[in-house]
């Protein structure tokens, strides 16, 4: 997958196109040479074909956009690969739907073996509700049965499934976990945040076959995406949304990521920030000059909004019995702040709710008060924010790497959680920006869609949730352009077509900052090298080697 395909141009001209730098290029500019993976000119046909040999490969875009390669800064690549193999829920909309999905697969699963489906939402439910333990136990026929909300963090299990889990016993539940029960003690199948990894230990075995099936499936589709890079989240140990399930998401990474064509960074979620500079010295996952870079560490603060999790000042408006949870405490994570800081890592803190979100805020105000220097330290999610944490942030210099894509999967629903009085502050992108705050975009895949194009309109069009937190076009572009880059130290390699930039590059058959119609990725370059699985820039136009 990753292998430069024999026919790859060492030279290659891309001429004929409105250029987004992400911002408009001057009239005069409508070609880009590539040289060696680089971008070595910007200007009109003639000044970028004088910047190349004579025997270049030249491609006529015919007035189609050419932008950036598209940065997502948050996704979970193991996670993905499993998804491609599991059942999934995206569209269903009542429990019977759900119910006949289980039953189906435990009619072509073997005695015993665990069915395990995710993306679950209660909230496009007819009933409103996740399915209970007796009715897993129904519709798996037996199987043990394990259902993971589409926020990670909640998951049902049927009644063996719990057993087995060892989640059945009063007094079970573990630290920052919660197990639901009846008033008879007994659990209902629905589990919150840590509670979740005993029951997602018991997938069945994943072969390297299946791992790598998954791979090219989610692959080739962020190919079709225009996505050139990535920041990729893995487990070390049990901690993490895969629990047990995911100790070994680092070694199977590092397996796989030769097999994929994107500029990887990979962000470590490890109790020991050490385990950085371990896995730096000898593994496939650090090897800068092949783009792969291993300097970050990520923690949890706190939970979901969509499990009501999330760490909030006040309850939830629709759930006046619970304000969230911390998942993690002060201490410990400014114990794993100090480490990673001084070795010189990122610090990327998992923060949703206004409690959370502001605990980071003052966290990382303690970390570069006590350890001043250079940093690019960076809040996940940061979905609810107080104005004063806001203004700690651009303080700070702390980047948000948000989902904006969430405005249009949890509309439903996301009103009526946060209430009135939080909603202007929920997503706040505009007034993150305003404060001088960087704001990178991604995706948080699986749990959310990697189609940047859709996050891009989110942004935009926020379709009466907060509409004054809106951005502009031009700056959601930036959001996963040249922001991402920066979010994740590449801002001088990738992000912008300036000279000397990485020519990882996309064709679109749109301005999406301007056009009322729906714009396609054409093509998707990175390094110089036609990676779109349809042949992107071999379909667009006429090819030829002189000017």
């Amino acid at each position: 997958m990753t292998a430069p395909r024999p026919d790859a141009p060492r030279a290659r001209l891309l001429h004929g196109a409105r250029l987004l730098r992400p911002e408009p290029a001057p009239p005069t500019a409508d070609s880009v040479a590539v040289l060696d993976g680089r971008i070595v000119a910007v200007g009109s046909r003639a000044e970028c074909a004088a910047a190349l040999p004579t025997d270049h490969d030249a491609t006529d875009l015919g007035g189609k956009v050419l932008a950036p390669g598209v940065v997502d800064a948050h996704l979970h690549p193991m996670i993905m690969c499993v998804f491609e193999q599991q059942l999934r829920f995206d569209d269903c909309r009542s429990l019977a739907e759900v119910l006949d999905l289980v039953a189906d697969r435990a009619s072509d699963t073997e005695h015993d073996r665990t069915i395990v489906g995710f993306q679950l939402d209660d909230a496009r439910l007819d009933e409103r509700r996740l399915p209970t333990a007796a009715e897993l136990d129904r519709a798996g026929g037996g199987h043990p049965v394990v259902l993971v909300r589409r926020d990670g963090h909640h998951a049902v299990g049927s009644t063996s499934a719990l057993t087995a889990a060892g989640l059945d016993d009063p007094g079970s539940d573990p630290p920052g976990g919660r197990v639901e029960r009846d008033s008879t003690g007994r659990p209902t199948g629905l589990v919150r945040e840590t509670a979740v990894s005993p029951l997602l230990a018991l997938l069945p075995d994943v072969t390297l076959d299946d791992l790598q099936a998954g791979l090219a499936s989610w692959v080739d589709r962020l190919l079709r995406q225009g996505i050139t890079a990535i920041s990729a989240m893995c487990q070390t140990t049990d901690e993490g949304p895969s629990g047990p399930a995911g100790a070994l998401e680092a070694l199977g990474w590092s397996v796989l990521v030769d097999q994929v064509p994107f500029d990887v960074q990979t962000i470590l979620i490890s109790p020991d920030p050490a385990t950085i500079d371990e896995v730096r010295a000898a593994s496939p996952l650090h090897d800068p000059g092949a783009r792969r870079r291993v300097d970050a560490v990520k923690l949890f603060l706190d939970g979901t909004l969509g499990g009501c999790t999330a760490c909030m000042h006040a309850p939830f408006a629709d759930r006046p019995g619970t304000s969230g949870m911390r998942t993690m405490e002060d201490e410990d994570a400014y114990g794993r702040m100090v480490a990673a800081h001084l070795g010189g890592h990122q610090v990327c803190i998992h923060a949703i709710g206004d409690d959370a979100t502001a605990a980071a805020a003052a966290l990382f105000a303690r970390l570069l008060d006590e350890h001043p220097g250079d940093h690019r330290h960076r809040i996940e999610h940061a979905s609810v924010l107080d104005v004063a944490t806001i203004d700690v942030l651009a303080e700070l210099g702390i980047t948000t790497v948000v989902q904006p894509i969430n405005l249009r999967s949890e509309r439903h629903w996301l009103a009526e959680r946060v209430g009135a009085d939080r909603l202007g502050r929920t997503y706040p992108f505009r007034s993150l920006l305003d404060a001088g705050v960087t704001v990178a975009g991604s995706s948080d895949a699986p749990i959310e869609h990697t189609d940047v194009l859709a996050a891009m309109a989110a942004a935009v069009d926020r379709d009466g949730l907060s509409d004054d937190q809106a951005v502009t076009p031009e700056e959601a572009l930036a959001m996963y352009t040249i922001a991402g880059s920066w979010a994740r130290r590449t801002e001088d390699d990738l992000g912008a077509i300036v000279p000397g930039r990485r020519a990882d590059l996309v064709v679109l058959s749109g301005d999406p900052t301007t056009s009322t119609s729906p714009v396609e990725v054409v093509a998707t370059v990175i390094g110089g090298v036609d990676r779109h699985p349809d042949g992107g820039l071999a379909t667009i136009g006429r090819r030829d080697a002189q000017p």
